[in-house]
This record gives C-alpha cells, structure tokens and sequence, in this order.
C-alpha cells in the first residue's frame, strides 16, 4: 500500500513538472529588430516586422521584401496554434491594408520561417544584389506554394 501512495505521489510530481508551462522558448520577450543591409531597400520588410512583432500571439517575425512583394513569416506559441488560420488571415489583411503597394506573402511554416531567416541572414552578412534577393524570395514563395 505504501509503495502504491509513493507510485502515485511520483507520477503527480511528475505530472506537475511536465506541465509546468513557462515560456522555454529560443527567442527573448523583446526580440532585436535588424536593420538588413543591402543594395535593395529593406524598409517595408523592417516596417512589417516592428508592426506584427508587439503582437502577444508572435514569438518570432522574419521578412524581406523586392519591390513588389514583402515575404513575412511568423512564429507562434504551440498554443496558439489552434486559431491559427484566423489570425493568419488577419494578419495578412492587417500587412495589405498597411503594404498596399505590394503583394504580401505570409507563412507559419517552419521550413518557409527557416528559409526566410537564412536569406535575411545574407542579407546581413553580405551585399547581396536585387536580382539575388528576388531569386531566392521566388524560390521561398514557390516552396510555400508548393507545402499548401
């Protein structure tokens, strides 16, 4: 009886310890906003992300833009995933009302978030041409295309 009362004591501890929910998550509260360094203008990419990053249901926002199209993909809270679909679509309403000019491609999917960070960190390391940008945002886009 006695190991039985310790068993369960156990797996109740353990039960609380697994669902002790902080927030483990890679990114900080206040993520750094980069500045991308390029021969194109980054600035609508910089603006969509200081516009969706004070957003509590955003863990991570990543963007880049040509001069027709701003990609954006966000993270969210695993928990957050249950209404994904309705905040993706305001969010995208929220980019095209604030981008009109351009053609707003946004995404949740990892592999898209992943390509996405790796392009801005080019951008960031090295001078890469428009011509370049666009040809890896073409292939990002088609990628995500491609996943829905």
């Amino acid at each position: 009886m006695r190991n039985k009362k310790m068993a369960l004591l156990l797996l109740f501890i353990l039960f609380l310890v697994g669902c002790n929910h902080q927030n483990e998550s890679s990114y900080s509260e206040n993520p750094n906003i980069k500045h991308l360094s390029t021969n194109s203008s980054q600035d609508p990419a910089t603006q969509a992300k200081e516009l969706l990053i004070n957003k509590d249901d955003i863990t991570a926002v990543h963007a880049v833009n040509t001069d027709d199209t701003l990609l954006v993909t966000i993270e969210v809270p695993h928990h957050e995933r249950f209404s994904l679909q309705d905040k993706t679509e305001a969010y995208q309403k929220e980019l095209e009302q604030a981008f009109p000019d351009f053609t707003i491609e946004l995404s949740t999917d990892k592999k898209i978030i992943l390509e996405t960070a790796k392009l801005e960190e080019k951008m960031d390391n090295q001078t890469l041409t428009k011509e370049e940008i666009k040809k890896k945002m073409k292939e990002i886009i088609h990628l995500s295309k491609e996943q829905t």
